[in-house]
């Protein structure tokens, strides 16, 4: 798989593995604990993680569901609110006009895992 698409950028591919991987870290897991939990081999997830092998749909879906995030946001297409009236989210803005750069998106995928931690929890299994 190549890394980058004719732009320079990184590939879909390249980016849902830096998704994947990022996510998992985010939430201090092991490999080896997402292997456990999701029935895919650990080698499979490093080569996953590193963009040498391709996700499939219903191991894409058993990612989402353990690191509870929709399978949207893996694809790049997760939809963001509008909350830009909400006086809590232009608070947030300003406090985050303080942060540096990586500091703001920790706060962003904080805030993405807790907002979907909380839609999961309603849902019944």
């Amino acid at each position: 798989m190549n890394g980058q698409n004719e732009e320079g950028r990184p590939s879909d591919a390249q980016e849902l593995a830096r998704l994947l991987r990022e996510q998992r870290e985010f939430l201090n897991l092991s490999q080896s604990f997402v292997a456990e939990q999701t029935g895919i081999a650990r080698s499979a997830i490093s080569d996953i993680e590193r963009g040498t092998r391709r996700v499939g749909s219903l191991e894409l879906k058993r990612f989402a569901e353990l690191y509870r995030m929709p399978v949207s946001y893996f694809l790049g297409q997760d939809d963001e609110l509008d909350g830009a009236s909400n006086p809590t989210v232009k608070a947030l803005a300003r406090a985050a006009g303080d942060m540096t750069e990586e500091d703001r998106n920790e706060v962003l995928r904080f805030a993405r895992f807790l907002g979907n931690y909380k839609r999961q929890e309603g849902k019944v299994e």
